[in-house]
């Protein structure tokens, strides 16, 4: 029976949507450094996503849109082979360092933009296939294509996005860093996507997770040189940039600093044998 909604339609707008035409034309490479820092905060959540994901040692994992490695590093200490894949090569470059420090070995960096046509060929078939807020998300099928037992796919829930927090810490200083307000109508969320892969045959997995961005600091001072990765902070707006950090930090017992900012994110997951084209 055809259900009466058509899902697809409506993943595909909402794909749109989260990804405006522009950002197709930016070089993420020029944001390698800021994104590496910011997976730096969320090493802790992102391990917690990974520790719940349907992998075996033996098993084989393509990371799409990889970037700085959040996942795929976390990722080589559980699986036997991680293919890290991704279209810029600073932010595979910042993959293989953090997989270097981390000492993990079994990351292979694939150059390759998901979106060419020889994608499939040149990626080829993996156990698991997984998509973390990136280009992956948009194509559910393409990314089942190369999966033999999952796909997993990862996004914030109806809460701050990376980009969001990113532009708090901004506010008041550039231009395009206004606050964003996560949207919150929930009828236009990770429902859609549960609701798409059901229809196409799947019987989906979902968790929610509490997590975010944190670090601790000895000084407030400690705080504000390390964040400077955020963006290129000119002197005369050094003082925003230091209030708006303030409102992150909270004094602990030890008389040192806590930097939190909470969001949430859905870790889904299906059979990819489960949908047939």
């Amino acid at each position: 029976m055809q259900s009466l909604i058509n899902w697809q339609l409506l993943h595909k707008r909402l794909s749109k949507k989260k990804r405006p035409e522009s950002e197709f034309l930016l070089n993420w490479d020029e944001f390698a450094e800021m994104y590496d820092g910011m997976i730096r905060l969320e090493a802790r959540f992102s391990e917690q996503q990974v520790a719940c994901m349907p992998i075996e040692a033996s098993d084989t994992v393509v990371d799409i849109g990889c970037g700085p490695g959040r996942l795929s590093v976390p990722l080589a200490h559980r699986a036997r082979q991680v293919t890290a894949v991704d279209a810029f090569p600073n932010m595979l470059a910042r993959c293989m360092k953090n997989a270097k420090n981390a000492g993990v070995d079994n990351i292979k960096p694939l150059l390759q933009d998901w979106e060419a046509e020889d994608a499939l060929e040149q990626i080829g078939i993996h156990d698991i296939a997984i998509a973390s807020r990136s280009v992956g998300l948009a194509d559910l099928k393409k990314l089942n294509k190369i999966a033999r037992k999952y796909a997993i796919i990862i996004a914030f829930a109806n809460a701050p996005s990376l980009k969001q927090i990113h532009f708090e810490f901004l506010e008041g200083m550039i231009p395009n860093a206004k606050r964003s307000k996560t949207t919150k109508d929930r009828a236009f969320s990770y429902n859609i996507t549960y609701n798409m892969l059901y229809d196409m045959g799947a019987e989906p997995n979902v968790l929610i997770l509490d997590d975010g961005f944190e670090a601790i600091y000895n000084t407030k001072q400690e705080a504000y040189d390390d964040l400077t990765f955020m963006g290129n902070i000119q002197q005369d707006v050094g003082h925003l940039f230091h209030q708006n950090i303030d409102k992150h930090l909270t004094a602990t017992e030890d008389n040192r600093w806590k930097l939190f900012c909470p969001t949430r994110s859905f870790v889904m997951w299906w059979k990819t044998s489960d949908i047939v084209e």
